[in-house]
C-alpha cells in the first residue's frame, strides 16, 4: 500500500523534481496548484516504487488524484495499479495515461470534460486575427479607445493596491453570489495571498490595468515550463468594457510573447465559463479521465 503524507511547503524542490519530469504539465499538478488550495483541499502525497508520484485530496472533494512523474518510463504498469484496490477511483488522469493503459480489462475510464484544461497558442492571442477573432478584437478596442488607461508589470509594489481590487470586486459582487460562491471565492482570496506572499518563490508574472489610478483589471500568472504559461488568476470590473479582454492582450503581448502556449484551466462546468473560454478558440485541450479499478 502507498504511504501517503501532508504535502508541506518543504515538499516544494522535491515535488517539482516529478512535475517537470512529467511528458505533460497541467496547470492542476504544479506545485503552486496544489499548496495554495490546501487549505480548501488538504494533498496527500505518496512516492511509489515505480518513481510516481500518486496524490490524495481531502475536504469537498476527496480521492487519489494524479500520477506526476514520467509516466512514460513505468516498465510495469500491473504492479504500479497494485497499490490500489477494487473499486478504487482516480480522478484528473492524464489522457497520455489513458491512452497507455486503455484496454486493460480492471480499468474503466470516464472522461470529465469539466476538469479538461484549456490551451491557446500565445501568438494567436496576440495577434487576434481573422473572423473567429473579430468579437475579442472589438472588446480589446473597446477598453483601449474608451478610457485613459495605463498598464503596468505586477511587482510587489502594487501588492497592497492588488489586495484592495480584490477587496472591492468581492464587494461590488456580493448581491449576486449565493453561500457556495461565497465560500469559493473566500479559498481563492487566500490562494492569491499565498501568491503575493511567495512571489520570489515560483516563476510568475502579472499585469495591471488601471483606469484613473485605480486598478480595473489585473492577471497574475506561473510559468509551468519554458514553452507554457497558466493563468492562475485574471479579474477585472465588468462595467470597464472589454476590460476582461484588455489585461487578457496586454499581458499576453507585454510579458508572455516569449512563451507558445498559455494555458487558462478548466471550466469547472460553468456554462458561462465554458462559453468564455470555448470563445478564444483553444489550440488543444489537456484531457483528464476518472481512472476506476475493477
Amino acid at each position: 500500500m502507498l504511504e501517503f503524507r501532508n504535502l508541506t511547503w518543504q515538499d516544494k524542490d522535491f515535488y517539482t523534481q516529478y512535475f517537470d519530469a512529467s511528458p505533460v504539465h497541467y496547470a492542476e499538478y504544479s506545485f503552486f496548484g496544489l499548496w495554495a488550495w490546501r487549505h480548501a483541499y488538504p494533498i496527500e502525497i505518496a512516492l511509489s516504487p515505480e518513481n510516481l508520484l500518486w496524490c490524495k485530496s481531502g475536504g469537498p472533494l476527496p480521492g487519489f488524484f494524479g500520477p506526476v512523474g514520467n509516466w512514460e518510463k513505468v516498465s510495469d504498469w500491473d504492479k504500479a495499479l497494485s497499490h490500489f484496490q477494487t473499486g478504487d477511483v482516480i480522478y484528473d488522469v492524464p489522457g497520455a495515461i489513458k491512452n497507455i493503459l486503455e484496454g486493460r480489462d480492471n480499468l474503466k475510464f470516464t472522461e470529465d470534460r469539466d476538469q479538461h484544461e484549456y490551451v491557446y497558442a500565445v501568438k494567436d492571442m496576440i495577434a487576434l486575427k481573422g473572423k473567429a477573432y473579430a468579437h475579442k478584437r472589438n472588446r480589446v478596442r473597446a477598453f483601449l479607445d474608451g478610457y485613459e488607461w495605463d498598464y503596468y508589470e505586477l511587482k510587489p509594489e502594487f501588492f497592497d493596491e492588488v489586495i484592495d481590487f480584490q477587496e472591492r470586486w468581492r464587494v461590488h459582487r456580493e448581491d449576486t453570489m449565493n453561500d457556495d460562491e461565497a465560500a469559493s471565492l473566500d479559498d481563492e482570496d487566500i490562494a492569491i495571498k499565498n501568491a503575493l506572499g511567495h512571489w520570489n518563490d515560483f516563476k510568475f508574472s502579472g499585469g495591471i490595468l488601471k483606469v484613473d489610478g485605480k486598478i480595473a483589471a489585473y492577471t497574475l500568472a506561473e510559468e509551468l515550463d519554458p514553452q507554457n504559461l497558466d493563468v492562475r488568476f485574471e479579474k477585472a470590473f465588468a462595467e470597464y468594457a472589454g476590460s476582461y479582454q484588455a489585461i487578457n492582450y496586454m499581458f499576453l503581448k507585454n510579458q508572455a510573447s516569449q512563451y507558445q502556449w498559455v494555458n487558462r484551466e478548466e471550466d469547472m462546468g460553468e456554462p458561462g465559463l465554458r462559453e468564455a473560454k470555448l470563445s478564444y478558440n483553444p489550440a488543444m485541450m489537456l484531457e483528464k479521465f476518472q481512472m476506476e479499478i475493477l
